[in-house]
């Protein structure tokens, strides 16, 4: 059943092309600076904001990361956090780990032996945002 599921899942879903160069965004938004990210802040102050509102009761991710480690520890994590995040999105690299999930499905309704009749649902690590 896991191989028919995940094969379908497989083909229900696009996969997205590598683009090894984006457009220039400047020509997406025709100039107008209004519409861009310029400007976002991710100071330790926020990030410890975030994790202080970390639900203990989820379930963790592939890096078998409990919130609430990261809620009891988070004045130590907030600041190199804060870097790690900010340096991710100056460089425009998102690290291949912050992919990656655990899938599981859930039964939605209709016939059980239908594929289409699951639900995806990815255990991601622990989102702050």
């Amino acid at each position: 059943m896991c191989e028919i599921l995940n094969e379908y899942f497989a083909n229900v879903f696009t996969k997205e092309e590598k683009v090894d160069e984006l457009p220039e965004v400047k020509i997406r938004f025709q100039n107008d600076d209004s519409c861009m990210l310029n400007d976002i802040a991710l100071s330790p102050d926020i990030i410890l904001n975030k994790l202080m509102k970390l639900k203990l009761n989820k379930a963790p991710g592939l890096d078998g990361i409990v919130p609430r480690l990261l809620r009891e520890n988070a004045s130590v994590l907030c600041r190199p956090l804060s870097i790690i995040f900010r340096c991710s999105i100056s460089t425009a690299c998102v690290p291949l780990d912050w992919k990656k999930a655990n899938v599981s499905v859930t039964f939605k309704k209709g016939a059980k032996d239908q594929p289409s009749n699951y639900r995806p649902i990815s255990l991601t690590s622990h989102e702050i945002g």
